[in-house]
């Protein structure tokens, strides 16, 4: 028998349902050549940060408690202002057998506008799923 508990998160997350369509292009702050930058996958995301995906051949100097860079996000128009926003990994998650790495992230430093924006997305997506 199970029982119900209530997630105990501080922000509503949303889930997407096809994350291949929605990337994300991250690289330590630290790294020189941004050209270098890892593509990542956004599995789901809330005000405080983004869950997401990295093939292991990417994610090498990608690890727990390392600041990042976002540089950007496609496959969402909504959240094209979130660029060049400071990022922690907070826990990441590899295993021997799959050819990708799970990374959770914080936002670091939002600028009012972005977590203006951010907010105004999460929303919009929040009363969407529910009229669904």
């Amino acid at each position: 028998m199970t029982s119900y508990q209530p997630e105990k998160r501080r922000y509503h997350r949303i889930i997407f349902k096809d994350p291949q369509k929605i990337a994300a292009l991250i690289s330590p702050v630290d790294q020189q050549e941004p050209e270098d930058a890892a593509s990542a996958s956004i599995l789901n995301m809330s005000e405080g940060g983004i869950q997401m995906s990295v093939e292991k051949a990417s994610a090498s100097g990608l690890w727990r408690g390392r600041n990042i860079l976002l540089h950007g996000i496609s496959g969402v128009p909504d959240l094209a202002g979130l660029s060049e926003v400071p990022m922690q990994i907070v826990w990441a998650l590899e295993n021997e057998f799959l050819d990708h790495v799970l990374l959770g992230t914080s936002f670091r430093q939002l600028s009012e506008e972005q977590r203006q924006n951010l907010r105004t997305f999460m929303n919009a997506s929040l009363v969407q799923d529910r009229s669904e």
